[in-house]
């Protein structure tokens, strides 16, 4: 069995890695293990609790029974105030 170095196959293995990074076929894997019941409970409050303040600054905006907008970054001015 041929030796081999340890650096020269971390070198080797990251050369792969970043390969298969920018070619995009490295996807991150499922969860697999099952979340905890209080973790899971505290997450669904989390959400629920980032969707009402969403809603009430005007970020999230519902649209209908399934469609809804949020606004990302900063709200655009309207062009009566927009000074070029």
């Amino acid at each position: 069995m041929p030796r081999v170095r340890w650096s020269d196959l971390q070198a080797r293995r990251r050369e792969q890695f970043i390969a298969m990074m920018e070619r995009g076929t490295l996807k991150r894997l499922p969860r697999t293990r099952p979340r905890d019941p209080e973790e899971e409970r505290v997450l669904s409050l989390l959400v629920r609790l980032r969707w009402k303040r969403w809603i009430e600054s005007g970020k999230l905006v519902i649209l209908g029974p399934r469609r809804w907008r949020l606004q990302l970054g900063e709200t655009p001015q309207s062009p009566q105030n927009d000074e070029r």
